[in-house]
């Protein structure tokens, strides 16, 4: 994906940029606390996708105004796509933030290793190598996830089993779409590609508030929480989606799961959750055979 003489530039820029992504991201995670998500998390994330929306058109007219005309002037059938996808990462989004309102940080993120079994296998399909090496690193991580799970299996069964299955159901979306927005960027374009996504979350969520539409636009704390969350995870999205074009597929998955350390601290130092040693202990196995991965391309 980026040219070879060049690859140290190109992964050395993607590194940063996720990482950037990843810090703004963890911060915005922990606004899915709101009481009101509770009652009415339908609102929350229709008020969150229009702000989205909002950031995206004005960030575009001031960094690269000639992105509106691409986003709006390239739309055709094949677009579809793209909004289909954003479907995709929308229903991440809202079963992501329906598990992290209630269940413990270190649970929620424990999906982190299907997500990424699931984009290095996506990125095989496209075409990016995965070597032996990779192929082992992954495998012990698996193993390792599966043993903490059944060592703590009584805090797990305390979970309703919707609750229990939702981190890995997101870590198996994410997985499929990071690897595929980062195509839809290569055949259509950066702005082009955030755009169409975007609209189709929208839409996604318009459709649940219009289908549920029990609470109330009153409550000034989701005002506030969506306001800053949609800003700091609309330049996160930005920033991923530059790191998913300069680094490849199999790298951005890799540094995208440091976010099961970044959130859980995230989580652990605003609202004091406590964080199991098992968890700690597989965490920094995780984080270490990810740097070594990294090395590794």
């Amino acid at each position: 994906m980026y040219p070879i003489e060049n690859a140290s530039v190109w992964i050395t820029l993607a590194v940063v940029a996720e990482t950037l992504s990843l810090l703004l991201f963890s911060r915005a995670n922990t606004l899915w606390r709101s009481p009101g998500m509770l009652v009415y998390p339908q609102r929350f994330l229709v008020l969150r996708s229009v702000l989205v929306l909002l950031w995206v058109h004005l960030g575009i007219y001031f960094l690269a105004p000639e992105g509106l005309r691409s986003a709006y002037g390239s739309l055709d059938v094949s677009m579809l796509w793209v909004v289909a996808l954003g479907l995709l990462g929308g229903l991440g989004l809202l079963l992501f933030s329906l598990s992290i309102r209630t269940m413990p940080a270190q649970m929620v993120f424990f999906g982190g290793s299907l997500h990424l079994v699931v984009s290095v296998g996506v990125g095989w399909l496209l075409g990016e190598l995965i070597s032996g090496f990779r192929l082992a690193v992954i495998a012990v991580l698996l193993v390792a996830q599966a043993g903490v799970i059944y060592r703590d299996r009584s805090q797990w069964a305390l979970q309703s089993r919707r609750t229990q299955l939702l981190p890995f159901a997101v870590g198996a979306i994410w997985g499929l779409y990071f690897p595929l927005y980062g195509l839809a960027i290569r055949r259509w374009g950066f702005w082009p590609t955030l755009t169409a996504a975007e609209w189709a979350v929208f839409l996604l969520m318009l459709g649940w508030a219009l289908v549920r539409t029990k609470g109330t636009w009153s409550d000034r704390s989701m005002w506030r929480n969506m306001a800053e969350q949609s800003v700091l995870s609309s330049a996160g999205q930005a920033l991923s989606g530059a790191a998913l074009a300069w680094g490849g597929v199999i790298l951005h998955s890799i540094l995208t799961n440091f976010n099961v350390v970044l959130n859980t601290l995230a989580f652990r130092i605003r609202y004091r959750e406590s964080l199991g040693l098992k968890y700690l202990v597989y965490f920094s196995v995780y984080i270490a055979l990810a740097i070594v991965l990294i090395l590794g391309s």
